[in-house]
């Protein structure tokens, strides 16, 4: 027996609980009107069942078995992202999920896992090597999923290299240089990379009026339901948008309009509160974390999480573009509440091997 972890966080696992709990209240009254989707928060309640114990099984892990598992996960990865695009049958224009009967995976799921446990190891040596290799070992997942076509995952892998790259000690005039690149890159991508509804969900939202009845009717629906819902909301199980379907996918892309319509603003603080409350815990984690792997693992982690929230969030109310991106652990989704809850296990996993305190035993 090995005595590897020092202390046990219960903060992080009691505000993933109180999130849950959360999605599956929101998600109920989502599909409650929903022939066919009724079965969704039961479904989902089984995910995240799954997803904590898989938060837990994190943390029980060696530090050392979680550093050599992380480029055996970016290869697999790789492998199921190419599979997608010659085998996966094409939903909502795009191939995206594997079927594997009694549920869908997304691979883009497990890349976004991959970088967070992959990059610190590379830029732990704060190198110009280092820093190109990370940049590679980024860029492929980054293309595989702009192919299927998934652009918002793939701007959430640049943020998170771009977080643990910051993050880390290699030197800022490298990363000036890349954002640089992007910047001087980004209207030849548009023109030439892009595939037309893609650029039409960009023009859609500067220009929402003229895509009203096509590429903006989500936003402006979603837009109508939250602002209806005033400071309390129209109640639980009550919003017209909802209960007569006027917001596409609101199990999922636009669960937030829900949640503003029925609950209000006070509904959306609360969401936002809890999430905040999460990020806050990181946060801490971090600064008391004293190996540099594990704090750029919390970086990688709390970059995932702040970028789904804040895209999400602002995507149902008109300030982001519209993107597949899902609200953690509340709209529907199994592949996403197995990822987050092992890489909410990373982060207490860098809390139990940090700060010194009551000891669990790992077995070796």
């Amino acid at each position: 027996m090995i005595l590897e972890n020092r202390k046990f966080d219960f903060i992080l696992p009691i505000l993933t609980a109180a999130l849950m709990g959360f999605g599956l209240f929101v998600l109920k009254s989502a599909v409650a009107q929903s022939p066919g989707f009724g079965n969704y928060p039961m479904k989902q309640f089984v995910w995240d069942i799954a997803a904590f114990f898989v938060m837990l099984f994190m943390v029980f892990l060696k530090k050392r078995t979680i550093r050599d598992l992380a480029i055996v996960v970016y290869i697999i990865s790789l492998f199921l992202l190419v599979y997608v695009l010659f085998k996966a049958p094409i939903i909502g224009g795009s191939k995206r999920w594997i079927s594997l009967k009694i549920v869908n995976f997304q691979p883009s799921e497990l890349a976004k896992l991959s970088l967070v446990v992959l990059l610190p190891i590379i830029l732990e040596n704060p190198s110009l090597t280092s820093f190109l290799l990370s940049m590679v070992l980024a860029g492929v997942p980054m293309v595989l999923i702009i192919l299927e076509p998934d652009l918002g995952t793939a701007a959430l892998l640049g943020f998170i290299w771009f977080s643990v790259a910051f993050a880390s000690k290699v030197k800022w005039r490298y990363i000036l240089v890349v954002i640089l690149i992007f910047l001087v890159a980004l209207p030849i991508f548009y023109y030439f990379g892009l595939k037309d509804y893609q650029r039409r969900r960009i023009e859609a939202f500067f220009n929402p009026k003229e895509y009203a009845a096509s590429a903006a009717y989500n936003v402006i629906q979603s837009k109508s339901a939250i602002g209806s819902g005033g400071f309390f909301g129209r109640g639980y199980m009550r919003g017209p948008a909802n209960l007569f379907g006027f917001v596409p996918v609101d199990y999922s892309d636009f669960i937030m309009s829900v949640i503003g319509e029925e609950l209000g603003f006070l509904g959306v603080a609360f969401t936002i509160g809890l999430y905040s409350l999460l990020l806050w815990r990181m946060y801490g984690i971090w600064s008391k974390a004293n190996d540099d792997y594990w704090k750029m693992v919390v970086v990688g982690v709390a970059s995932t999480l702040f970028f789904h929230v804040a895209e999400n969030t602002l995507m149902c109310v008109g300030a982001a573009p519209v993107t597949g991106i899902p609200l953690p652990f509340i709209s529907y989704g199994g592949s996403s509440a197995l990822v987050f809850g092992a890489m909410f296990g990373l982060v207490m996993k860098a809390f139990a091997i940090t700060k010194p305190g009551r000891k669990v035993e790992v077995s070796g």
